[in-house]
């Protein structure tokens, strides 16, 4: 039953608006058009809800509230057809208006509910702090590239990046300070990608990087250039704050996230114990020194 809901809303989910208002208009007709061959004797009322609130939740509030008006309209036409006999004529304009009352108040609450939806999942995939991805969100989509990866047999670079001495940033001149720190972070990662590149803060002052069909040369060119940006941002703001980075190339080789992360993360580990703010470069099953940004080869502007 869920198999057969998702084969149903997965292509509403990729229409425009203008194709849901239609999608919907055409299912109030042909509610409308049941509504009259049945007669006046059975209400069809509720059926309506079902283009009224389909609009609402896919084209959001204004469009629920045209399939209102046209849901309201469409239940006077078909009333009025019957021949249905009132004692007073202002009567079924009265119930026509009761409906689309109830038609409005619904489509509002589906479109308010699809906001507060839409605002949870990007909460709760995106760091608020620097804007970037979180780790759920991150290891998703590094998950989707590594197969992608492995199916297309092509490179795919990470890169896991962690401050140095942030914690005696922290201490000395206090958690504000700490988190301007990792606003420019954010910053400098997000001038620094491409579209189809992915950056996230993991936690805390790690970060990473994930560069689909980027080869060890690419990534080269693209980390030397990203670590030179980083130095200049905290050296500009006069912050005694480097940057380790474990930068390791992928060459179609079918790993976990998980056990990506953990490749990439003990080589930034290896920049740190032998003397922080560097970059190591390293492709999987190749030992790579760590080195300093300055070492790398000069990066090509992207």
């Amino acid at each position: 039953m869920i198999e057969l809901l998702r084969a149903i809303i997965h292509p509403v989910d990729r229409l425009t608006r203008a194709g849901i208002l239609a999608l919907a208009a055409c299912g109030v007709l042909i509610v409308g058009g049941v509504d009259y061959l049945t007669g006046y004797e059975i209400s069809m009322s509720l059926f309506y809800l079902g283009p009224v609130a389909a609009a609402a939740w896919y084209a959001e509030r204004w469009t629920g509230f045209a399939i209102a008006v046209f849901s309201c309209m469409t239940w006077y036409i078909a009333e009025i057809g019957t021949g249905s006999q009132y004692s007073h004529p202002a009567i079924p304009v009265w119930n026509a208006l009761v409906r689309f009352g109830f038609f409005f108040i619904t489509g509002l609450l589906m479109a308010t509910l699809r906001k507060s939806l839409r605002t949870q999942q990007y909460l709760a995939r995106t760091d608020g702090l620097t804007g970037l991805y979180g780790r759920r969100a991150f290891e998703e989509t590094l998950r989707h590239d590594l197969a992608l990866a492995q199916r297309r047999q092509s490179a795919l670079t990470l890169a896991y990046l962690d401050l140095d001495d942030f914690k005696a940033l922290n201490d000395t001149h206090g958690h504000a300070q700490g988190d301007r720190v990792l606003r420019v972070v954010g910053r400098v990662l997000k001038v620094s990608i491409r579209e189809t590149d992915t950056a996230a803060r993991l936690g805390g002052d790690e970060f990473a990087l994930v560069l689909p069909d980027t080869d060890s040369h690419g990534a080269q060119q693209v980390i030397s250039k990203l670590a030179r940006d980083l130095d200049e941002a905290l050296e500009a703001a006069t912050w005694r704050v480097t940057c380790s980075i474990g930068v390791v190339t992928f060459r179609a080789s079918a790993r976990s996230p998980e056990q990506a992360l953990a490749t990439a993360d003990e080589l930034m580990y290896q920049v740190k114990h032998k003397g922080k703010g560097a970059v190591a470069f390293s492709v999987v099953g190749e030992a790579v020194q760590p080195r300093s940004a300055a070492d790398a080869p000069q990066a090509a502007r992207r």
